[in-house]
């Protein structure tokens, strides 16, 4: 199957120094391609897999932004920050004894599983249809309710007071930056995140990502496409042309399966047709490309 820059996806290694919207704006503009956009922002500091989509595919980007992303994250105890990372104001420091690696060890367990998260205020969340970002660097207070996510996975990497690095794997939508603050937080101490690496965004890794530079000192950028249905964790299913007519239209059609599924790959004739979900057993078109 032919990848062509109306319809694909393109993993790239974020440098740090670089906002997501930067990169993005990048490789636009080497490339004229019309339209892309990214399924998850990686802030300046930040390094590691960025997935953009090009073209029609951009219509996928919420199904990314839902996938769990995996990180390794070093943060700083001690020291708190207006941003919540090593970039922003400090606002306060606690000089005092660092726990033992136990103790930080039993700490990160009472974060596993699905918490209240506060997001930073300098974040992308909007207030009354402006970014909290945008007000903050204005000084004007942010304040936004917290948001439940979930922490799949949480493990120390290293421990070398002040300094700790963990790996996790979240659920879309989490903060690294508020994890990192409430473990502080929680130890009485306050943190900050010294560094971020996004490794991981649902089965799609870092390893396989492209570095910045090395696409753009590529002259095409087709070299570096891949299907943009790659990394969606739901299983295929092959259907015939009548049937593909029929979701392109609207309409439900019966399935036999038995897995038990709620999102489904529609491919026919070996073309990707969409993606479509159970609905009282039958299928219901929801995102179709035909």
């Amino acid at each position: 199957m032919e990848i062509s820059k109306d319809f694909s996806l393109l993993m790239v290694n974020k440098p740090k120094g670089i906002t997501s919207t930067e990169v993005l704006n990048k490789i636009k503009e080497k490339f004229n391609l019309k339209k892309v956009g990214h399924t998850g922002t990686l802030d300046p500091f930040a390094e590691g897999l960025l997935i953009l989509l090009l073209g029609r595919a951009t219509r996928l980007a919420e199904y990314y932004q839902k996938l769990p992303k995996t990180y390794i994250a070093t943060g700083l105890l001690g020291i708190t920050t207006d941003t919540y990372d090593i970039t922003g104001k400090v606002l306060k420091r606690v000089e005092g004894k660092y726990p033992s690696k136990d103790t930080l060890e039993e700490v990160l367990k009472t974060f596993v599983g699905e918490i209240d998260q506060q997001p930073p205020p300098f974040s992308a969340k909007k207030i009354r249809g402006k970014r909290a970002y945008n007000l903050a660097r204005k000084g004007l207070k942010v304040e936004l309710k917290p948001v439940k996510v979930k922490i799949y996975s949480l493990k120390l990497l290293d421990y070398k007071p002040p300094r700790f690095t963990i790996q996790t794997t979240v659920s879309g939508g989490t903060y690294i930056r508020s994890l990192i603050k409430d473990i502080g937080d929680k130890l009485s101490l306050g943190a900050t995140t010294q560094e971020l690496l996004r490794t991981a965004v649902g089965g799609l890794s870092i390893e396989k990502a492209y570095k910045l530079d090395v696409i753009l000192n590529s002259e095409h950028v087709e070299d570096f496409l891949l299907p943009p249905w790659i990394g969606l964790p739901y299983p295929t299913i092959e259907v015939d042309r009548q049937r593909a007519f029929k979701l392109k239209n609207g309409q439900f059609i019966e399935i036999d399966t038995s897995q038990n599924e709620e999102r489904f790959l529609i491919f026919s004739e070996g073309e990707f047709v969409g993606i479509a979900r159970t609905f009282k057993g039958k299928l219901k078109p929801e995102r179709i490309f035909l």
